[in-house]
């Protein structure tokens, strides 16, 4: 990859796409390496617009780089919002391997049934290791959705709900998708109708995954909490990415570096997940897939994200993400329900690591 620009991240001879606010209007643009902002509203109003045809929206989008002019108006200047608007949010599962073992291990709740009486963490965890070798890297995408109300942009704040504590970080490579997709895509065709690449992190609260007050295990609701879902700041065209072997997956909590992985690390690629969603539901243009997180989460070492943090996230050539992290402005509320139903065998308890 090219050398990278210190002011946006973006890697020299490329551009990326974001949706921007002044303060009295939204709009998309096109984000030159060094910061300047050339605005493709009149070409591109929505989203829709945006990634439906992308082989015509890419075409246009080169020549607006090479011919029009900023809008005077320094990117630091603007508020940079999600990239896309109202997407439906495919997430992957359990897709890179040290981490889905580290999960399957340190994890609270329904994960510590499997563990055996007295077995210490790092035989759980060759165990856990062993089944995502021989049974989940053989098996097929595991695709969970989420909401766009969970969404926000690349410098927002993270707000931290009353309900648990357990609040955990996972960047991810995320895929934007192109219109036009067929039902029933072989992994090859995938590739057609990926339209670029921005930067996710997928938050979730550990403590509310597990309850026993129904029969399955997890309630993925506990991923889909207000500014859970920190999205941007750009789309780059996968034109300009032919090799993702060549991007890292950095995140850092105040400063500290907790994920700082290859991305390509996967053991279903992006391809494989459009190609296993277009079999399973409706692929729209602008549509996000986040292709899952490395390790490093919090769940295994133990630290949560607490009011007070940053959090920054960057993958090569993507830009980067900055945030503080704040207590939910609850207006004077409380929690109703609050924490989930949740009963565990005493024989499930991990042992100390030795």
């Amino acid at each position: 990859m090219t050398e990278i620009d210190p002011i946006t991240g973006l890697a020299e001879q490329t551009f990326g796409l974001a949706r921007l606010s002044d303060g009295t209007r939204v709009f998309h643009a096109l984000v030159r390496p060094g910061g300047e902002v050339v605005d493709i509203s009149d070409s591109f109003v929505s989203s829709d617009d945006l990634y439906e045809d992308w082989p015509r929206t890419f075409e246009e989008l080169e020549r607006l780089d090479a011919k029009a002019a900023s809008t005077g108006t320094a990117l630091a200047d603007y508020r940079i919002l999600a990239p896309t608007e109202r997407p439906q949010i495919f997430c992957a599962g359990s897709n890179y391997r040290q981490h889905a073992a580290e999960m399957y291990t340190f994890n609270d709740g329904h994960y510590q049934k499997e563990r055996l009486p007295g077995e210490s963490d790092e035989d759980f965890y060759e165990r856990n290791l062993e089944f995502v070798t021989e049974k989940r890297a053989t098996g097929a995408p595991f695709i969970w959705l989420a909401t766009h109300g969970s969404l926000v942009g690349s410098e927002d704040d993270i707000a931290l709900p009353p309900v648990g504590h357990a609040h955990d970080w996972e960047a991810e490579l995320t895929v934007v998708i192109a219109g036009g997709s067929p039902r029933y895509m072989t992994p090859d065709e995938a590739g057609d109708y990926i339209a670029g690449y921005t930067i996710a992190n997928d938050m979730h609260t550990g403590d509310l995954f597990s309850r026993t007050d129904i029969k399955w295990n997890a309630d993925w609701i506990a991923k889909q909490q207000p500014t859970f879902k920190q999205v941007g700041p750009f789309v780059v065209p996968k034109q300009f990415l032919s090799d993702r072997s060549d991007l890292t997956i950095r995140l850092d909590v105040n400063n500290k570096t907790m994920q700082n992985w290859p991305a390509n690390d996967m053991i279903f690629s992006p391809e494989d997940y459009l190609a296993y969603a277009s079999e399973r539901l409706p692929v729209l243009p602008g549509d996000l897939l986040m292709m899952g997180s490395p390790p490093g989460n919090g769940g295994v070492s133990g630290q949560f994200l607490v009011p007070g943090d940053t959090v920054d996230i960057s993958i090569d050539g993507l830009g980067r993400q900055h945030h503080r992290v704040v207590a939910e402005d609850t207006r004077g509320r409380s929690p109703y329900f609050g924490l989930p139903v949740l009963e565990t065998a005493p024989s499930a308890q991990p042992n100390a690591s030795s």
